[in-house]
């Protein structure tokens, strides 16, 4: 009796132990933080509960998706993934970046190796439950007023205004006034960064609120070379496209001064910035092409053209001409061009 007792209570153990594992790994989704985000995407999102993919997620074939999470943000009319960062996963965690998505409210369905996650396991079955579900609304979306300058050289440095959330920068442990849990990581400008801090310091070149509780403020950075802006703020560049900032190379001189009218000079343009990134430089001298012979970041040369002698200057008024417009040098680079001192070109 008390050896068939033993057993039954072995067996009951066994059972406990078996529903005891299947109820620790069932796979649930608890809640998503933060529950409010961009439109213009880029918002890390943390959903947590259980039992999500953790080794197999690890694969040769990252794009297959059946192999680890996958998360898809969920609304009454349209859907959008989010973008799993794999190494920051784990079994009861998965994070992602949203895309840029309209304002509305998106439910979070999860895959786990394909295999999609019950809507009874996610928040206990209830539809449309707050903690997990996200709202993408204009008030938590960055966004760009002003740009100061319009123009400048490469290492300008360039103030944008508008509601930029934080005040707080990469790394540092202080928190936002304004209580919110955000901070800058990085800056671009034209693709490439534009740096907030001052060389061989901690200290930020400008970025502060304008008062303790408000999203609007100020940041400062100096461009090298992602936030939503006001069309007010796209001006009409020099190559006749709509842009926010414009950069340019700078002439500095041309020589030598004078040269055949039939052509043939060899001229040399100095100054700084020039590139052939985006296209061939091109040299008008005289409104005609100067033909390219080389070019550095500092200097042009190229071989003069005849000159055209029905290429007529008007100037209206009684003050003299500047000769030198008549058969000066112009630069484009980029497409963009400018006689004299500065030459703009496309940021």
């Amino acid at each position: 009796m008390r050896r068939r007792a033993c057993a039954q209570l072995a067996v009951w153990a066994l059972l406990l132990s078996f529903s005891g594992k299947t109820l620790l790994g069932a796979q649930r989704v608890d809640r998503v933080t933060p529950n409010y985000g961009s439109i213009n995407g880029a918002t890390r999102l943390t959903i947590d509960g259980q039992g999500f993919a953790q080794q197999s997620q690890f694969s040769l074939n990252i794009n297959d998706p059946d192999i680890g999470n996958s998360v898809t943000l969920v609304s009454r009319t349209r859907s959008f993934p989010c973008d799993v960062e794999r190494d920051a996963s784990v079994s009861n965690k998965i994070t992602c970046y949203t895309r840029a998505m309209p304002e509305d409210d998106y439910e979070v369905h999860v895959k786990v190796d394909g295999v999609p996650i019950p809507a009874s396991s996610v928040c206990w079955g209830i539809k449309w439950y707050y903690w997990c579900t996200f709202y993408t609304r204009w008030y938590n979306t960055p966004s760009i007023h002003k740009t100061t300058p319009l123009t400048g050289l490469p290492g300008t440095l360039v103030t944008l205004q508008g509601r930029i959330m934080t005040d707080v920068y990469s790394s540092s442990t202080g928190a936002s006034p304004n209580g919110r849990n955000v901070r800058f990581v990085r800056a671009y400008m034209g693709g490439m960064p534009c740096v907030l801090l001052k060389p061989n310091s901690d200290e930020l070149y400008g970025l502060r609120l304008d008062y303790m509780y408000s999203d609007w403020g100020s940041m400062s950075c100096k461009m090298t070379g992602t936030s939503l802006p006001d069309f007010q703020v796209y001006s009409v560049s020099a190559l006749n496209k709509i842009s926010m900032f414009q950069t340019y190379a700078e002439v500095t001189g041309v020589s030598p001064s004078e040269g055949s009218t039939l052509g043939g000079t060899m001229l040399t343009i100095r100054g700084h910035y020039f590139d052939e990134t985006d296209r061939p430089a091109e040299v008008l001298v005289g409104g005609r092409k100067c033909e390219v012979q080389s070019l550095t970041d500092k200097t042009i040369t190229c071989r003069t053209p005849e000159y055209d002698w029905s290429n007529k200057t008007v100037f209206p008024g009684t003050t003299s001409p500047d000769l030198s417009h008549i058969s000066g040098a112009v630069v484009r680079l980029a497409g963009t061009a400018s006689e004299g001192s500065s030459v703009p070109r496309e940021a």
